[in-house]
């Protein structure tokens, strides 16, 4: 894997030959918090599991928050980028031998949609749980027919109802193939979760 100190991955089930999955965690989470996730809903995909660069709240972060939690705008591009640079070097080194699903959680599903609005190119696919707009103005570059699930919670106490709407209205708008369903639930992952990846993955055909 490309040498970014500041980049700490895990990797897994690096022999099989499907898309590989790349796992994005949430705040004050590490690059283990999704792996169980994966192992659950993609077990024939490899994987590879980032720990953001950030210390937060006991754990990491992909970028900052400003401190009535807003996102840090020129942090997240800054870290988007850098994260970008990576998976493009893995791609030419052949450590990732396919382009990557996009898998993030939270601040990580935030990071992922980033990754789509500035190099769409680096994604075969994304899923997005309890994610926000990295830019609520921002058009999107094209996405022609890209999947993408996003998965919300209708008791998500750190979102606004209509947050996931924006997001997956970008999408649609940039040609994305979107899905998106409304979990009676809360912030966290859960096992509805795992279902619905699991069948979105082979609907798609992923």
């Amino acid at each position: 894997m490309p040498e970014q100190p500041e980049l700490h991955f895990v990797a897994g089930r690096t022999e099989r030959a499907s898309a590989p999955l790349l796992l994005l965690h949430g705040s004050g989470m590490n690059e283990a918090a999704l792996v169980p996730l994966a192992d659950s809903a993609a077990p024939q995909h490899p994987y590879i599991a980032l720990r953001g660069a950030i210390g937060w709240e006991g754990g990491f972060a992909f970028f900052r928050r400003n401190p009535d939690r807003s996102l840090d705008h020129a942090d997240l591009i800054s870290r988007t980028d850098g994260l970008c640079d990576f998976i493009e070097t893995a791609l030419e080194q052949g450590t990732l031998k396919r382009t990557p699903v996009l898998v993030g959680f939270s601040n990580g599903a935030i990071m992922a949609a980033s990754i789509l609005l500035r190099r769409p190119r680096l994604a075969a696919a994304a899923i997005l749980m309890r994610p926000l707009s990295p830019a609520l103005d921002a058009r999107f570059p094209s996405l022609a027919a890209l999947p993408i699930l996003i998965v919300s919670a209708e008791h998500d106490q750190r979102r606004e109802p209509g947050d996931a709407d924006i997001l997956k209205n970008q999408f649609a708008n940039a040609g994305a193939d979107v899905s998106a369903h409304v979990l009676a639930t809360g912030h966290d992952v859960n096992q509805d979760d795992i279902g619905i990846i699991r069948d979105w993955l082979i609907r798609k055909g992923l």
